[in-house]
């Protein structure tokens, strides 16, 4: 066979083989894909609980800065820095040198003033009757009131310089104000110090009890008041909620607080209004500083629609579930919801409670996606 007829034959067997491929795939046919069969539940109404959640950050209950009152050097820091210290106990201690003499030179000057009235005052009580008898003159006896009561306000002046001097010098040793933690010193041993607002040397943290600092939206506000005043949110008559707080662990802080203080302005940079609470803190398990998930609770929701937790579902914006259609078809309905409850979780807008909700194939389902409900 020559080489011409060997390429005739071979095309005429490429163009068979085609053929046939071609025959067989036009006889198969696409399957078409059926409805997806979806079990459906329908919006319920009940009572719960009402719980509102927000970012806090702890606050110490007093922050006390402590200065030096007196100049001086700094003789001595007692406490080790970072550490828990009860009321009264010795922070510092400035050289007391100075005022030691200071307070010797003041009581010597007393002791002189108190020695100058006392004997104005016997020459006066001698004047007097000898005024009355006319054996002694007008002048003298007016000089004799004089210096009495010249040194009486001596004596008053040197007995207020004594017990400044007196002050002074406790002055030296630097007690707390208060229980609490103190930071670093802020001044090494034998720095000069002077006293007063230049003479800042440490800061006192009070933990116990602790503050607790968070916000709402000015939205969120104006949306609980609404629920307030239609009746579907319901507070403690007597005003008090409770703060549960959870820890950076997920733990929840096994004891409660209450809100102190609610500020009465709202913060025109953030839109948010600030919240205080306080909570005991015995243990010093909270620090100043420390973030935390704050819940506030003591409330309820009055007739509330709710549904399955897992029919809620997360897309780009927002919150959201599958209705089921009257023509078995299902579309996404956004949704605002509220407190999770057990399986269950709060709606609070977005349904009018008639709804069929798709509650499981949901990750094969897409808007206008055709259903089969099971049980129909």
């Amino acid at each position: 066979m020559n080489r011409l007829s060997t390429i005739a034959l071979s095309a005429a067997l490429i163009l068979a083989i085609s053929g046939c491929e071609r025959s067989k795939a036009a006889g198969m046919k696409k399957p078409s894909e059926g409805p997806i069969p979806v079990t459906a539940t329908e919006v319920k109404t009940g009572n719960f609980p009402a719980v509102l959640e927000a970012t806090g950050k702890t606050q110490a209950y007093n922050t006390v800065q402590i200065f030096a009152r007196v100049n001086g050097y700094l003789a001595k820091r007692h406490y080790t820095e970072g550490s828990f210290v009860t009321k009264g106990t010795p922070l510092f201690t400035i050289d007391p040198s100075d005022l030691k003499n200071s307070l010797a030179t003041a009581q010597a000057a007393y002791d002189l003033a108190s020695a100058n009235y006392t004997n104005a005052k016997a020459t006066l009580n001698r004047i007097k009757p000898l005024a009355q008898a006319n054996a002694a003159s007008q002048q003298e006896l007016d000089s004799a009131t004089a210096a009495e009561r010249n040194g009486a306000a001596a004596l008053e002046g040197a007995k207020a310089t004594l017990d400044q001097a007196k002050l002074n010098l406790s002055y030296t040793t630097i007690k707390a104000p208060m229980s609490g933690y103190v930071d670093q010193s802020k001044v090494d041993v034998g720095t000069y110090v002077v006293g007063g607002a230049n003479g800042l040397l440490t800061t006192m943290y009070q933990n116990d009890p602790i503050y607790v600092n968070f916000t709402f939206s000015e939205n969120e506000r104006i949306a609980r008041q609404n629920a307030i005043t239609s009746g579907k949110l319901v507070v403690p008559k007597d005003g008090k909620y409770d703060i549960e707080l959870i820890l950076a662990d997920g733990s929840t802080l096994s004891r409660k607080g209450s809100i102190d203080f609610i500020a009465p302005f709202i913060d025109s940079t953030t839109g948010t209004i600030t919240y205080r609470a306080i909570l005991e803190n015995s243990d010093h398990k909270l620090l100043p500083g420390q973030f935390v998930k704050v819940r506030v609770t003591g409330m309820e929701w009055k007739n509330t629609q709710y549904l399955p937790q897992k029919t809620v579902l997360s897309g780009e914006k927002g919150k959201f579930v599958y209705v089921i259609e009257a023509n078995n078809t299902v579309s996404t309905r956004p949704v605002t919801v509220g407190a999770w409850v057990g399986e269950n979780i709060v709606i609070e807008r977005g349904l009018t409670g008639d709804e069929k909700i798709a509650a499981d194939a949901l990750p094969k389902l897409k808007p206008g996606a055709p259903v089969i409900v099971n049980g129909q």
